[in-house]
């Protein structure tokens, strides 16, 4: 695995906790953040085709590992931002859709398992981020590793009838695992989880992994500070009967209301995959299309 910097100009916290030498080696370069500010701080990590498709949608091949081609560089850049998140956020259809994963960082690259776990300790946190699986209608399905798994703290967050679903279903295979509803009907909101995950669970640095509609729905929230975006050397393409996802899902914009991102970072792997690393340019978003500065 070799990964390559052809462009990084972020600056991050120069007060945080830089990458070990080893991995900032594998990196070819450091990762820092900015500190939180009144919600949890919240990156995205998304792998998409060169024409923007992040899913198949084939069954047991939906899967971010399946665009990527299970390139060894993608994996571990997903288990080192793992790595630097107190919690992990993803929807019951990527839990589904990728059955048997869980999303820790060794889990995304075991080869440097003691290298992640060593940056953890030096940043503060405990062993693993706790996995929060959202899920509106509460239906799961409990057998799950991400349920089992030891020393793994899991967080449901749902509605409340989501959460007499859960209870009805699952309460007694669900025991080792936190069930928290947002108090909402219908759908659960980004500010909502947010404030959840930052009072009970202390939570700062939240990881995104999708899928496309919860992601898109936090995107139009104003709730996404920095996306990572791995893009693969193949096309997917589209078609009419099955339409295939991009990452913002079936959220859609206005060209002067559409969220803005800067560039910050560009890295390379032998196996031609690019990863670009995004941060959300707020000031730009309602400035005129075709203004100039």
């Amino acid at each position: 695995m070799r990964i390559i910097t052809l462009h990084d100009e972020t600056g991050g916290d120069p007060t945080g906790v830089g990458l070990p030498r080893e991995l900032a080696e594998l990196y070819d370069g450091d990762l820092r953040f900015p500190p939180a500010g009144d919600r949890p701080f919240v990156f995205g990590n998304f792998v998409q085709t060169i024409d923007g498709i992040v899913s198949y949608q084939i069954p047991g091949r939906s899967s971010g590992t399946t665009i990527s081609g299970g390139s060894a560089a993608d994996r571990f850049i997903m288990g080192l931002l793992r790595s630097a998140a107190d919690a992990v956020l993803f929807g019951s259809g990527t839990l589904h859709g990728d059955p048997g994963h869980v999303r820790t960082p060794e889990g995304g690259y075991p080869d440097a398992r003691d290298l992640y776990a060593s940056f953890r300790e030096e940043l503060g946190k405990p062993p693993l981020p706790i996995n929060v699986v959202l899920t509106a209608s509460g239906r799961i399905d409990a057998r799950e590793p991400t349920f089992h798994t030891d020393g793994l703290r899991a967080v449901i967050i749902t509605t409340d009838e989501g959460a007499a679903r859960l209870e009805r279903e699952h309460g007694g295979a669900l025991k080792s695992t936190v069930v928290r509803s947002t108090g909402e009907s219908g759908a659960t909101s980004p500010g909502a989880v947010l404030k959840i995950l930052a009072d009970e669970f202390g939570v700062r640095m939240l990881l995104h992994e999708g899928g496309p509609i919860i992601f898109g729905e936090y995107l139009a929230a104003g709730a996404v500070d920095e996306l990572f975006l791995t893009v693969a050397p193949r096309v997917a393409g589209r078609g009419e009967t099955e339409p295939r996802p991009g990452f913002s899902g079936a959220t859609s914009f206005m060209p002067d209301t559409a969220p803005r991102f800067s560039l910050r970072s560009v890295r390379k792997s032998a196996d031609d995959l690019l990863f670009l690393r995004y941060v959300a340019n707020r000031e730009a978003v309602g400035a005129s299309v075709g203004e100039t500065k």
